[in-house]
């Protein structure tokens, strides 16, 4: 920065300009240099003006409001954001009067779980998160219900019927269904919508591919993988087929037509195998243009062209601007 010459005095008219605007500002503005119009707005004890996108400074009465409110409140009285008047209330160490916000008293804090935290807010008329965030502060657990004694013929009915039909019927948990029958050594009752495999469905395990076997039997998907795995049974005619070495050797080396005849392959297993090694197309080779091919870019329409030189609609426009040329239509 250069300095400012001593014998440059500041007129009134100068003077009234400090504040106004950024310092960078008014010093093109007066030709004067920064450093000089900061120094003279610092002597004068006039506050600096903030850059465009700079939080204004923070005066003495916004900081009096805060805490007097909610922070929402207050960032709509003073035209600032939530976070900045949160921001600044927390570096202040001021808390947030909240006069909405009631007490818990003795006689509330009994009720707490006793019923449901979203029974108890309605009871009192707080909010279901504060309920639950006092219930926690307090060590009290949630409720979970009255425990209801087991009667012999509920017991006797254990096992009989699948937990699920049973919880429902004597208006319990299934949880509490399963636990008990377990306590007892109950075995679970059979699924009546189970069907037992025959040696006849066993047999065609692992001869096809699952999904085929699950429409011929006429059962999921699922039970079908479940139960060949069970048995140990494996593929004896897969789907899928291997790649062998010898056939990934053919790829790149002849055109994928012919490693699809080889190998009595698809022509897009063949291409999908080739990209997912990173082997390049034998047969994608680039061409040259050549002087007769290039004459002919602009005198005829671009699909023309193509079919004259046996190239794609595309390259051919591409190197038709490449060479500056406009299209015939």
């Amino acid at each position: 920065m250069r300095s400012e010459p001593a014998q440059r005095p500041w007129t009134p008219e100068q003077a009234r300009l400090l504040g106004t605007k950024p310092d960078h500002i008014i010093a093109r503005k007066l030709g004067r240099s920064t450093d000089a119009v900061r120094q003279q707005r610092l002597l004068r004890g006039i506050p600096r003006v903030p850059l465009p996108g700079e939080a204004k400074a923070w005066t003495a009465r916004e900081d009096r409001l805060l805490g007097s409110k909610s922070d929402a409140q207050i960032a709509r009285l003073l035209g600032r954001t939530c976070f900045a008047v949160a921001t600044r209330r927390w570096k202040k160490g001021i808390a947030l009067k909240q006069p909405e916000r009631r007490p818990w008293t003795a006689a509330e804090e009994k009720l707490l779980g006793t019923r449901p935290d979203a029974e108890i807010a309605v009871i009192l008329k707080r909010d279901r998160g504060t309920v639950g965030d006092r219930r926690r502060q307090l060590g009290i657990a949630h409720f979970v219900g009255k425990a209801r004694e087991w009667t012999l013929a509920e017991e006797r009915l254990l096992g009989k019927a699948p937990d699920r039909k049973l919880a429902q019927r004597m208006g319990r948990t299934l949880f509490s269904i399963q636990n008990k029958r377990l306590k007892l050594g109950i075995p679970a009752a059979p699924n009546p919508k189970y069907r037992r495999w025959t040696e006849a469905e066993i047999k065609v395990l692992g001869r096809m591919p699952d999904a085929d076997v699950a429409r011929r039997v006429n059962r999921h998907y699922s039970a079908v993988l479940s139960k060949r795995l069970t048995r140990k049974i494996p593929y004896l005619n897969p789907r899928y087929r291997w790649w062998t070495a010898a056939e990934k050797r053919l790829l790149g080396r002849i055109p994928d037509k012919e490693v699809a005849r080889r190998t009595s392959r698809s022509l897009q297993a063949v291409v999908l195998k080739r990209i997912h090694l990173g082997v390049s197309n034998p047969a994608a080779k680039r061409r040259n243009w050549t002087a007769k091919e290039l004459r002919l870019l602009g005198k005829y329409p671009d699909e023309e062209v193509a079919r004259m030189v046996c190239r794609t609609v595309a390259a051919v426009e591409a190197r038709r601007q490449q060479r500056g040329r406009k299209r015939l239509d």
